[in-house]
C-alpha cells in the first residue's frame, strides 16, 4: 500500500473525529487551549521490555496520525511515556510523577497486572482514569476510573476448554499454570466452568515463572491421561512445559493464552508450537483487515516488525480518540470517562475489533468478551475461528472479583 493510500485510510478514519473549529478553554488538569497531555508507565527495559516498546510503538504510531490531522478540536495529544521495567515501586514512583509535576490529564495502556494495582490508590487520590490498561486481570474490569479491551484471562479461559470440549471432542482436562495473578485466574475460571457443566479437571500443576525444569510436571500431566492441556502461562514458561512434554513424548492438545498469540512464541519454541492453540484478542497478524495498521507500522518504524503488542497499541489510541472526541470541546476528565461509556462497535466501527461483540457501559468497562482461537500451522498463527461471543454459557459473563 502506497503512502497515499495510507494517508486516505487514516484520515476516513479520523475526520470523523477532529474538527479545528473554535472551542472555549478548559480548566481541566492536563487540557491546554492547544494541548492534551497524557502518560504511559510502560516496561521499557527488564523482562518484558518488547511488549512495552511495541505497545508504545502503537500508540506513538496513531496518536502521530491524530496529530497530523489537526489534533482533537485542535489540540494536539503530547504523549509521556516512562520505564516502570515491569516494576511496583517505579510504577508507583511514575505515576505520582506524572500526575503531580506532569500534569497528565489521564494515563493510557499502562502495562502489567501488578504494576497497575500499585497505582490504583494514586487513581483512586487524584480521581485519574486510565484508559486501555494493559493487563487481562478480571479485577480491573469494573473499576470506575479503568477501562481495558481485550477479553480477560477468565473470558479467555472459559472459551478455551469450551472450544477444546465442543470443538474439539476432548474429554480430559488438566491444567498448567503459573503461580501469580495470570495462572491463578486461569485456574479458577478452569474449575468454575467444569463444576459448572458437571466436570472437574483431571490435573492441575503449576510452577514459579522462575523454574527451569517442568519434567515432573510434565510427567504428572502425561500420568493423568488428560487429552488436553490449557497452559495459564506467558511465552517463556508455556514454552517450557511444551517441551517437556514432548521430550516425554506426550503430546495432548494444548491452548495457551493470547501471548502465545505474538510471532516470538514460534521463535523460541521451534518445531514444539506446530499445531498449538491460543486464544486472540485481536485478529491474527495475517488478517487482511490489519493491512492499512501494518503500513502505519512502517511509516514510523520502518525497522521494527509488527505484531500483536504493537497493533494492541494502535487499538488502544484509536477508540481513546473517539473517547476525547466525544466528550466535546469542554474536555474535563469526568466528561471523558461518560464518553467511553457510550462507546461499542456498532455504532463506532472498530477494525481490530470487527466481529466482536465491543461496547462499554457506566457498569462495564471491559470492552468485549469476545475471542479468536488462533493455531499455529506451518509455522505461523493463523484464525481456526471467528471471533466467538459470550453465548449460551452456564457462568456468568462477569464475575465478581
Amino acid at each position: 500500500m502506497k503512502k497515499g493510500q495510507i494517508q486516505i485510510v487514516v484520515a476516513l478514519v479520523f475526520f470523523v473525529m477532529i474538527s479545528i473549529s473554535s472551542y472555549s478553554s478548559s480548566a481541566e488538569v492536563g487540557v491546554t487551549e492547544t494541548e492534551i497531555i497524557i502518560g504511559t508507565s510502560m516496561p521499557l527495559t527488564g523482562s518484558m521490555a518488547w511488549i512495552g516498546n511495541q505497545n508504545t510503538r502503537g500508540l506513538t504510531c496513531m496518536i502521530n496520525e491524530i496529530n497530523e490531522k489537526g489534533g482533537i478540536y485542535g489540540r494536539k495529544i503530547k504523549h509521556i511515556v516512562m520505564d516502570d521495567a515491569y516494576v511496583s515501586p517505579q510504577a508507583v514512583a511514575n505515576a505520582r510523577r506524572m500526575i503531580e509535576k506532569d500534569q497528565v490529564f489521564c494515563f493510557i495502556m499502562n502495562t502489567g497486572t501488578h504494576t497497575i494495582a500499585s497505582i490504583v490508590p494514586i487513581l483512586n487520590q487524584y480521581k485519574v482514569p486510565l484508559y486501555g490498561a494493559g493487563t487481562n486481570a478480571k479485577m480491573f474490569s469494573n473499576h470506575p476510573l479503568i477501562f481495558l479491551h481485550p477479553a480477560t484471562y477468565r473470558h479467555s479461559c472459559i472459551q478455551s476448554i469450551r472450544y477444546m470440549m465442543k470443538e474439539k471432542g476432548r474429554k480430559r482436562i488438566a491444567m498448567f499454570y503459573t503461580d501469580h495473578q495470570l495462572g491463578y485466574e486461569y485456574l479458577d475460571a478452569a474449575k468454575e466452568y467444569l463444576k459448572a457443566i458437571g466436570k472437574e479437571l483431571v490435573a492441575e500443576e503449576k510452577c514459579k515463572e522462575a523454574d527451569f525444569d517442568m519434567s515432573s510436571q510434565a510427567l504428572k500431566l502425561k500420568k493423568s491421561e488428560a487429552d488436553c492441556v490449557v497452559v495459564g502461562a506467558t511465552i517463556g514458561t508455556s514454552v517450557k512445559i511444551i517441551k517437556a512434554m514432548h521430550q516425554i513424548g506426550y503430546y495432548p492438545e494444548i491452548i495457551g493464552t493470547m501471548m502465545l498469540g505474538n510471532p516470538g512464541f514460534i521463535e523460541v519454541t521451534g518445531k514444539d508450537s506446530e499445531g498449538v492453540f491460543m486464544t486472540l484478542t485481536s485478529p491474527a497478524l495475517t488478517s487482511r483487515a490489519l493491512d492499512p495498521y501494518r503500513e502505519l507500522g512502517k511509516k514510523y518504524f520502518p525497522d521494527k516488525p509488527f505484531d500483536n503488542f504493537m497493533s494492541a497499541g494502535m487499538a488502544q489510541a484509536y477508540v481513546f480518540a473517539e473517547g476525547l472526541r466525544r466528550a466535546g470541546k469542554d474536555l474535563t476528565r469526568e466528561k471523558f470517562i461518560k464518553a467511553i461509556e457510550t462507546i461499542n462497535n456498532k455504532d463506532f466501527p472498530i477494525p481490530f475489533y470487527e466481529g466482536a461483540n465491543f461496547y462499554f457501559a457506566p457498569k462495564k468497562h471491559n470492552g468485549t468478551s469476545s475471542v479468536i482461537i488462533g493455531q499455529v500451522i506451518k509455522g505461523q498463527i493463523e484464525q481456526v475461528t471467528n471471533w466467538i461471543d459470550w453465548k449460551d454459557m452456564p457462568v456468568p459473563e462477569a464475575a465478581e472479583n
